[in-house]
This record gives structure tokens, C-alpha cells and sequence, in this order.
């Protein structure tokens, strides 16, 4: 294959407006690798963006947070302002493989991978993420959930993630918002989730209520998805060990729905009843 490896991000689009083959980008590698040396893909053309500084960056500009596409996952889980603003998605990127491939893996390659079971992806789903992609064709920006989706709005060829940003959500009155991730993997460390799940809660601390919240769960389909019904479900719900069987039970029913007949369904749908419990906790503690 033939090898191009920019310095900026105009470079890189100018080059494969030039080319007419096939062309993959590289990052951090630790999926594209493994297909490249299966033989699972052969592209034409191989694009090394991992030197492009434009594409690394996590900061605060007005009422979002902004993400580089080039972010690996080590920067996020040690990023201060992820942690504080973005608790969900900080526990995700610290719970991705090793720390060898969290020193490589980048934010922007999780989601060109689109696995399943990608960690960040539910985190990215509750916290209405948008998506900035470029290519010859130009420049937009979509929703998370509509990259995803495969309908039309997903990843095309020959285009660059560049940045990933989401609001900063305000809570009013007693109200604060909390937000958390699991996941149950094979094993204990370096584990492709079996399950993954994030959540993010306006909660009022006073009369211990639920106001609103955002689920999102991963490994139960081609694609992670938001539990939107669970969502209305939950608005006013005082928080206390009802809730959580209540919760499990929603969760149950879900992975019954979402892969029913499959082998795994016996497992998942006892293991996410555990995941639940284990969000709470770290929610509410």
C-alpha cells in the first residue's frame, strides 16, 4: 500500500482529494493494526494523522467542552476538566484495555471503529455529543447518535473525525448533575466489554429525586443505544433501594428485547441487573 503522513489537517484533506483509491487513516493503531496484519482489510492507501497537533486538544470554550480527535484515551482519563465536567466519560477512557493501548488509542479511532462495545460510545451517547468530520467533500458537524446510526449521516469514505464537543449541563436549585460509567468485561483488565453502560442524572439532593437523566447502554446490538423509555420512566423518582430493583428489572427486560434467542442472553440479562447496581452505587453512593 502507499503511505501518506501529514502535518496538518489541510494537508492530509488536499492529499486524498488527489486520490481516487481507497485510504484509511491511522492513529493510535490498535484496532487497524490488528486488521491490517489479519489481512481483514487491504486498503490502497494508509494515512498516519497521529502527528497532526490539531487533532489533540481538550479544553472549555463557553457553555461545551472540546475534544481532539487525536486525544488518546491516557489524556482524557487524566484530563481535570473530563473528570469534573464529564465524569462518565473520564471513568470509560481509564477502563479502555491497558495502559500501553490507552497511551496510543485515541477517542476519534473509537468511533471510526463503531465496535459494539466500544467504552466511550455510551459515555458519548448520554452526554449528547456532537461530531466534527472532514473530507473532500467538505466539512459537518452530527450528532453522535446520527454518525452512529448508519442511516445516511454515518462516517463516509475518505472522511476525518476532527473534534468531539458536548454541552456543559447546568443544574438549578438544589439540583446537581452526576454522571457515571461500567462496564463487565471477560476479565478483569484488558477486557472487550461483555456489557458497557453510562448514565448521567440531574438529581435534587434535597428531596433525593430523580429530575431527569440519560442512560445509554452498550454490547446488546450493532450499535450502543439511549434507554429512552427508562429515561421517562425515572422523572420524580425518589432514589432508595426500590429504584434500583425497579431499574434492574427496565434493564432485564431490555437485553430480553435486544437479543432474544441469543447464547449470551441468559448472562446478560442476569449481568446487567449487577452493572445497574454497581452504576447506582457510584452514582448515589
Amino acid at each position: 500500500m502507499d503511505f501518506a503522513c501529514p502535518l496538518t489537517v489541510s494537508e492530509g484533506i488536499e492529499t486524498i482529494s488527489r486520490i481516487d483509491e481507497e485510504v484509511v487513516f491511522l492513529s493510535g493503531g490498535t484496532d487497524l493494526v490488528i486488521k491490517l496484519q489479519s489481512g481483514e482489510i487491504e486498503p490502497a492507501w494508509l494515512m498516519d494523522i497521529s502527528l497532526i497537533p490539531e487533532l489533540k486538544f481538550i479544553k472549555e470554550a463557553g457553555d461545551r467542552i472540546m475534544i481532539g480527535s487525536g486525544t488518546t484515551f491516557s489524556q482524557l482519563s487524566e484530563s481535570a476538566l473530563v473528570r469534573q465536567k464529564a465524569r462518565c466519560l473520564s471513568q470509560a477512557a481509564s477502563q479502555v484495555g491497558s495502559a500501553q493501548i490507552r497511551n496510543r488509542a485515541t477517542i476519534g479511532g473509537n468511533i471510526a471503529n463503531a465496535s459494539p462495545a466500544g467504552d466511550s460510545l455510551p459515555a458519548l451517547l448520554v452526554l449528547e455529543a456532537w461530531v466534527s468530520v472532514i473530507g473532500p467533500q467538505g466539512f459537518r458537524r452530527v450528532t453522535f447518535d446520527q454518525l452512529q446510526a448508519r442511516d445516511g449521516y454515518g462516517l463516509q469514505k475518505k472522511e476525518l473525525i476532527t473534534e468531539i464537543d458536548f454541552p456543559l449541563w447546568k443544574p438549578y436549585g438544589n439540583a446537581q448533575m452526576i454522571s457515571a460509567f461500567g462496564k463487565i468485561g471477560s476479565r478483569t483488565a484488558v477486557s472487550i466489554a461483555r456489557l458497557n453502560m453510562a448514565a448521567m442524572v440531574e438529581f435534587d439532593s434535597k428531596d433525593q429525586r430523580i429530575l431527569n437523566s440519560r442512560w445509554a447502554v452498550g454490547a446488546l446490538g450493532l450499535t450502543p443505544f439511549r434507554l429512552e423509555t427508562l429515561e421517562r420512566e425515572l422523572q420524580g423518582k425518589k432514589v432508595d433501594q426500590d429504584l434500583a430493583e425497579e431499574i434492574a428489572d427496565h434493564l432485564t427486560g431490555v437485553v430480553d428485547r435486544a437479543i432474544p434467542g441469543r447464547s449470551s442472553q441468559g448472562y446478560k440479562r442476569q449481568a446487567i441487573r449487577g452493572l445497574a447496581y454497581d452504576l447506582l452505587e457510584d452514582l448515589f453512593q
